[in-house]
């Protein structure tokens, strides 16, 4: 793609399809996700999406992008650009729906929320108070039974008027306070021990009642609507997306990536239980999941789709391998699970939710994963490894399943500005983050001033910076809280200012009152936001495909390819010398590897040829001189460097 590509100008119709194709990353922000339709309908009139990857709500925004995009041509960017109307006078918050028995968690939640983030100065005396009338509100026999004993003393010692009466009344007002913060408190206390982990670790599970839709009932309708599927009847999965293209224009219509997704949608959720984060859809066929749970969690109609794509349970007689022992022992067992379908086969609200389990707020996702080896049973652990010796299939009576649970995807990567990274890029990844207004800087009415964007190679997104208190309450809390912030966002934020980053990232800024936990914005707030966004969009759009740059005149598109292509090579050399210097200590024959050897001869060529390859790239290297040498490594800054790291 170069920059005479031709695209329309303008919000064209979005039946149209674009020349231009591009990526999009989006940033996790709770209520803020409000800001993606905006942006991704400015952007779908002049780009076709091939990859849209999120967390959180930023995985929401991917997810609704992605099917607008496989509906396109169905009226899908029409229904995406009509979202933040579907949301506004109260609708969003309406969404978030508790359990009867959490239901007064949220009240302390929304009461907390609004003396935080409502009208006016936020102070301790202030939340104090809100608090203390949603526990009145949600605990009212608990504050009765609390505040009895001090009222009764009260009673008797006012009217008695001597010296005893009166110190009588004065205990009984101790009283009063000390009984219903102990009543209250140990209601408090029981509801998080206990209803909020037999919650599943939320306060809302997702899904609505009497006729009235949760959050994850609206989310999927959404996503299927913008997709141009019939309502309630068949959900979108990923390997809709993945054939979009030849589902309309045969087989040859996706040549951009080979054989691979016409539409590329990512997610990353986080497993509490193993530590770490994963990239969805997982290819991976080894986590199981509890129909009769998952009910509660999703849609009907979505869960049929499951058990019609989870591997059938094999029938008696039937010939068993590993695998399907597996599957047969999980529906044998007590709670009969069933194993994930494979990635093509997944519905995208499924991955969408397992990204937006925003603790506490919305409940974690259950899992199961298979344990081979019982310790505790030796015959079991000798009876595998004999079938891994010679191949045959056996009964695993020693194999243990195991739950894990699964939360939000921002608690590892809120921002994966990383998706869709490759070493020199095919077309932009264009990557919304998310940020509040510097102290000082008012909100414009002109939306277009209220987001920031690298305009120039040295104009680089700074790295958002917080004051920490140094007294008091909030010192400590600030610390925490930054503490925490910097565990978790670490990572992504040491992107925000790299080559071939900081040009491809548009920061849209909010106020305290916008986005995040306000979850009962007004509609004039969140038509603000989706204004914002589409400003965002347009900021982007016009940097990469206008002429901001001369010899010869080239667009932000062109220049980014350029800093992409130099930044890689700045790296070279240090990754190319480490090559040298350990393949130098190996001392080991390829056709006589210790582990792990090549299947064929043609493999073990391969090898070799790209071994040789890198010695002679290392053997250029070496002859450079240092001052050449530093015009190759000394810009961009800050430098890069090549490492080898697991795939999420």
């Amino acid at each position: 793609m170069t920059s005479t590509d031709t695209a329309a100008d303008g919000p064209a119709d979005s039946r149209t399809t674009p020349t231009r194709t591009c990526d999009v990353v989006m940033k996790g922000g709770i209520t803020s996700g409000v800001i993606y339709p905006g942006a991704l309908v400015e952007l779908g009139a002049t780009y076709r999406f091939r990859g849209l990857g999120g967390a959180s709500a930023g995985a929401i925004g991917a997810a609704v992008g992605a099917a607008a995009e496989y509906g396109r041509a169905d009226g899908g960017f029409e229904s995406l650009a009509g979202i933040p109307r579907e949301l506004s006078d109260g609708a969003l918050g309406e969404l978030f729906q508790p359990q009867p028995e959490t239901e007064p968690l949220m009240r302390l939640l929304l009461g907390f929320l609004a003396s935080r983030t409502g009208p006016g100065k936020a102070s301790g005396w202030r939340t104090l108070r809100a608090l203390v009338g949603a526990s009145v509100q949600g605990f009212p026999i608990a504050s009765l039974v609390g505040i009895l004993p001090g009222l009764a003393c009260v009673v008797v010692g006012v009217p008695d008027g001597g010296w005893s009466g009166w110190v009588l009344a004065v205990v009984g007002l101790l009283l009063i306070v000390l009984g219903w913060v102990a009543a209250v408190g140990w209601r408090i206390f029981q509801l998080v021990t206990v209803a909020l982990p037999g919650n599943l670790f939320g306060i809302c599970r997702g899904l609505g009642s009497e006729g009235n839709p949760g959050f994850t009932d609206w989310l999927s309708a959404t996503i299927d609507r913008c997709a141009g599927l019939p309502e309630g009847e068949r959900p979108l999965t990923f390997g809709d997306l993945w054939t979009a293209d030849r589902r309309t224009a045969g087989d040859g219509a996706a040549a951009e990536r080979g054989a691979g997704r016409d539409i590329d949608l990512r997610m990353i959720t986080t497993c509490l239980s193993l530590g770490r984060p994963f990239e969805l859809p997982m290819e991976a066929r080894y986590f199981f999941y509890e129909p009769a749970v998952w009910r509660t969690l999703f849609p009907a109609y979505v869960v049929d789709a499951l058990e019609a794509a989870s591997d059938p349970v094999p029938e008696p007689g039937e010939r068993l391998t590993n695998s399907a022992w597996e599957v047969l022992l999980a529906s044998r067992g007590e709670r009969s699970l069933r194993r994930l379908p494979e990635a093509r086969l997944l519905p995208v609200i499924v991955a969408t939710r397992l990204s937006l389990s925003f603790p506490v707020l919305i409940s974690a996702i259950p899992l199961w994963t298979v344990d081979r080896l019982d310790p505790c049973n030796q015959d079991a652990v000798r009876a595998f490894r004999r079938s891994q010796q010679d191949g045959s299939p056996h009964p695993l009576e020693g194999l243990v399943f195991s739950e894990v649970w699964f939360s939000d995807g921002g608690l590892c990567s809120n921002f994966p500005v990383h998706l869709f990274d490759s070493a020199l890029s095919s077309r932009p990844t264009f990557a919304i983050n998310l940020g509040g207004f510097p102290p000082g800087q008012p909100v414009s009415q002109d939306e277009a001033e209220n987001v920031e964007y690298a305009t120039t190679n040295s104009h680089g997104l700074s790295a958002p910076y917080t004051v920490l208190p140094t007294k008091g309450l909030k010192a400590l809390t600030g610390f925490a809280t930054l503490a925490v912030n910097t565990a978790r966002n670490w990572q992504d934020s040491s992107h925000l200012a790299f080559p071939g980053y900081r040009d491809r990232i548009v920061r849209v800024l909010q106020t305290g009152l916008e986005g995040g936990l306000n979850l009962n914005m007004d509609g004039p707030t969140i038509d603000r936001l989706g204004l914002r966004g589409r400003a965002a969009a347009a900021a982007m759009v016009e940097q990469f495909t206008g002429e901001h740059y001369k010899e010869p005149t080239a667009t932000g598109w062109d220049n980014h390819r350029w800093v992409r292509y130099r930044a890689l090579l700045s790296c070279l050399p240090d990754w190319l010398g480490s090559w040298s210097r350990g393949k130098a200590v190996l001392g080991i024959e390829g056709a006589r590897p210790p582990s792990y050897p090549f299947s064929t001869t043609a493999g073990r060529q391969l090898a070799e040829d790209l071994a040789a390859a890198m010695d002679d790239a290392a053997a250029v290297l070496a002859e450079a001189d240092e001052v050449t040498l530093a015009d190759l490594t000394g810009e961009p800054n800050p430098q890069g460097v090549i490492r080898r790291i697991p795939r999420t």
